[in-house]
Parts: C-alpha cells; structure tokens; sequence
C-alpha cells in the first residue's frame, strides 16, 4: 500500500532539491513501517510459539 506521491520529473513540483527531500521522507517513512511491520510479526510468532507450548503441556496433563 503506497502513498500517493507526486511525479518526480514534474517541473512545477518545485526544485530538485525540495522533490529529493520529500523522496528521503518518504523512504525513512517506508522503512520506519517496515520495521514495526518487522517487530510485530517478531511478536506474534513469540506469542504463537508460546501459545502452542501452554497447548502441549495442556494436552499431556
């Protein structure tokens, strides 16, 4: 799911400098979701594992 964004090569987006920090905003806005993408996913396996030991030791009791 990406942002919409302005074209790059549009000459009336401003100067090249102004169209270069809003593509560094938005890749450190990315990369910032893919990381906590990254930790949930890291979180939810952690419980998932957890949840299946609690199951087994359930089911041999």
């Amino acid at each position: 799911m990406m942002a919409a964004t302005p074209p790059i090569t549009s000459g009336s987006a401003g100067s090249p400098e102004q169209n270069l920090d809003k593509m560094i905003k938005h890749q450190e806005r990315m990369f910032g979701l893919e990381i906590t993408k990254e930790i949930a996913k890291s979180q939810h396996d952690m419980l998932m594992s957890t949840a299946r030991t609690l199951g087994q030791s359930a089911e041999k009791a």
